[in-house]
């Protein structure tokens, strides 16, 4: 903790008199307690001109408290009328430029409501810092810890570590039905497709069409007890693989199954003794063909977006009328997606279904 008062710069905007003088109160408060705030209510005209006065003390200070109401936002993201809030417009160019120079990294700008619903107004560069709700008095000791250089809750120390019992070693995961495939429940859900969503600011949605979105929603849920919601061992094998097939349509295909060396890794890390002959393991996938336009783009622009955010959502849908309806409540994360073609696959390949005829030959 330090002994000098923190110049603290409090960002705000006129929003009507009740505003102005609860913002008045909040650092009158910071003061009373040590806390060296700066506010533009204590100043009558600054010699060298308003503008160059908020440059200075933002430039100053060790922290700015950014007070975010609606106005507040529209004033610093430049959409409030022509000739308003010239103050604060001002105030959030150098603000967002102070945060850009500093390449994303932010430990001064701190975000603060007086309600619950100003959440909403926190600008974006910000949205992923702390905030703090000020009229709650847990959060307004918060940010007064943090003002002060105080440790609201403190750290105990560190003690030494307790040994763990020894799990019994399981010997028997080589007989194990492996996959993520429950067959009767893939039946009755009947995939009948793929959908592809894409943004540009969120990682890309593939979404798997059922026939019976009670079912398909099951096998999510399945998955989710087994794999989580997001696949941190990649244990569920997704892979397209493009490329003619003999007797097939033009188009590509959607594999899904398990990734046998993924799971080897999750047994083991459980305890599981596991061979290193997996001849004994019991592979179930399911595979469907897709036939899209040949000028559909969505294949790729979902291909482009995986390779951009390094992550992707497998989530269920299902068809409200004539619209379809992901079901994001049971999404799946995933990193890992095979984009292949079919010159790509060999012998005692796990995407050999995908060849139908050599499949069956093998």
């Amino acid at each position: 903790m330090s002994d000098t008062p923190s110049e603290v710069f409090i960002s705000y905007s006129h929003d009507d008199p009740a505003h102005i003088a609860r913002v008045l109160a909040l650092s009158n408060k910071l003061r009373s307690e040590g806390v060296n705030c700066i506010l533009d209510q204590y100043e009558e005209s600054p010699a060298e001109g308003w503008p160059r006065w908020m440059d200075r003390k933002i430039h100053t200070a060790e922290f700015v408290l950014m007070v975010c109401t609606e106005p507040y936002l529209k004033r610093v993201m430049g959409e409030e009328a022509a000739g308003q809030g010239l103050g604060i417009r001002w105030e959030g160019n150098l603000i967002y430029q102070l945060i850009y120079n500093a390449g994303t990294s932010n430990t001064k700008f701190i975000p603060v409501i007086f309600g619950k619903e100003d959440k909403a107004f926190i600008p974006t560069p910000l949205q992923g810092s702390t905030f703090y709700k000020v009229a709650d008095p847990t959060d307004y000791d918060k940010l007064y810890a943090r003002l002060t250089g105080q440790v609201y809750t403190a750290k105990p120390t560190l003690g030494p570590r307790r040994p763990l019992p020894q799990l019994p070693v399981k010997t028997d995961v080589s007989a194990f039905l492996f996959g993520p495939i429950d067959v009767d429940l893939w039946n009755r859900a009947g995939w009948k497709g793929t959908l592809y969503m894409v943004a540009r600011d969120r990682p890309p949605v593939l979404g798997l069409f059922f026939a019976d979105g009670a079912a398909g929603r099951r096998i999510f849920e399945n998955w989710h007890k087994r794999y989580g919601e997001s696949d941190s061992y990649e244990e569920l094998r997704i892979s397209i693989v493009e490329g003619d097939i003999p007797n097939e349509e033009p188009g590509y295909s959607v594999h899904i199954g398990a990734d046998l060396e993924n799971s080897v890794k999750r047994f083991r890390a459980a305890g599981m003794s596991v061979d290193k002959d997996y001849d004994h393991f019991i592979m179930i996938s399911r595979l469907h063909r897709m036939h899209p336009e040949p000028e559909s783009r969505y294949l790729e622009m979902f291909k482009n977006a995986v390779r951009h955010f390094k992550t992707f959502y497998l989530v269920p849908v299902e068809m409200k009328g004539t619209e379809p309806r992901p079901m994001l409540d049971v999404k799946i994360r995933k990193g890992t997606i095979h984009f292949r073609t079919v010159e790509d696959i060999g012998d005692n390949d796990p995407d050999l279904a995908v060849l139908k005829e050599k499949y069956e030959a093998s």
